[in-house]
């Protein structure tokens, strides 16, 4: 019996299903905010044909995505990453670089490349960490995790290099706020930071939301902004 490979669908941004490679059909998964699909813990064989699944291949998209808009952007994007590649190749001696962990990685942020303008002489870093994660192979991202305490684990010396930060706390909260004391607390830390911030994120026994104000860097009524 011959081996086969699914194939994602999407149509725009949204997933639809996944093909089989062998009789085509359409196999549903669930997506989950904030994980990546773990095929190999949820599927081993085409529930239609029987075959075994060997593999995943790339997505495949009924209606293509217009990234058109980025291409302005292009520039920033590439001097971003060159920083990044800088900091990691060259300011990390050898031995640092041996002391990142296998199959682990920080997901941050870069200060001041948005549209919300944000004073960066007033940072120490311009690479500011708000989590840790596991990558497989296909470079998905997995195992999420946003405290603080946990983020020295992607480094074997458990200490975070110097020129990564680590974004602040605004409050340590005894329940989940509502929307009308995020908004109090909103204008309490726009008034402490003496500028305008996008939003909190509110991290709830490491499952995450966001509070988002700034909207293409204008002040907008609370919004929640899709996750992805």
């Amino acid at each position: 019996m011959k081996d086969v490979i699914l194939t994602p669908i999407y149509k725009g941004k949204i997933y639809k299903y996944h093909e089989c490679s062998n009789c085509k059909k359409e196999i549903y998964f669930e997506e989950e905010i904030f994980k990546s699909f773990h095929f190999e813990e949820k599927i081993k064989f085409c529930p239609f044909c029987g075959r075994q699944v060997i593999g995943y291949a790339e997505p495949r998209f009924i209606e293509e995505i217009d990234w058109s808009w980025l291409d302005k952007y292009s520039e920033i994007i590439e001097k971003m990453y060159r920083e990044l590649e800088y900091k990691i190749h060259c300011e990390m001696d050898k031995e640092q670089i041996k002391e990142l962990e296998d199959n682990a990685c920080l997901c941050g942020e870069w200060i001041g490349m948005g549209k919300l303008k944000y004073p960066v002489d007033e940072f120490e870093q311009r690479f500011y960490m708000f989590a840790k994660a596991n990558v497989n192979p296909q470079m998905e991202l997995y195992n999420f995790r946003y405290y603080h305490s946990l983020f020295i684990y992607p480094f074997k010396t458990q200490v975070i290099p110097n020129f990564i930060g680590v974004v602040p706390v605004a409050y340590k909260l005894g329940i989940v706020p509502d929307k009308n004391k995020l908004d109090e607390l909103y204008q309490a830390y726009c008034k402490k930071t003496n500028r305008n911030v996008e939003g909190f994120v509110v991290n709830y026994n490491d499952r995450i939301s966001k509070y988002v104000r700034m909207k293409n860097g204008k002040l907008t009524e609370h919004f929640d902004r899709e996750s992805k």
